[in-house]
């Protein structure tokens, strides 16, 4: 299937997340690891951000994120988290879960009268 790196999502018109970006966290806190990865464009914005205590942490996080949206189950993301999780990472998300679902709003309204 072909897909716009750039935009983040693939021809069929289902969005996925970009690339995860990993960074080393300078401060001397406890989570040293950050992965982020964002979709914007206009009316859509997806988003999702992990700290962990190590790379590997972070990464488990990237991969459960895929995996859910490989599936389509976003959703239950919250539910697919490892056991004991908190106690390495912290992971926060947002943005438009369901794009296609959205309604029209109606312009005007015509009256028979």
């Amino acid at each position: 299937m072909l897909r716009d790196h750039r935009a983040g999502f693939d021809v069929g018109g289902k969005m996925l997340v970009r690339q995860f970006k990993f960074k080393r966290n300078n401060d001397k806190g406890s989570f040293q690891w950050t992965a982020e990865s964002e979709i914007e464009r206009p009316g859509f914005y997806r988003g999702f951000t992990a700290v962990g205590k190590t790379l590997a942490d972070v990464k488990e996080f990237a991969a459960l994120v895929r995996l859910c949206e490989r599936t389509g189950s976003l959703e239950r993301l919250s539910e697919m988290h490892p056991p004991g999780f908190e106690n390495r990472m912290q992971t926060t998300w947002g943005g438009d879960w369901y794009p296609q679902k959205r309604k029209q709003r109606p312009i005007g309204r015509l009256d028979d009268s």
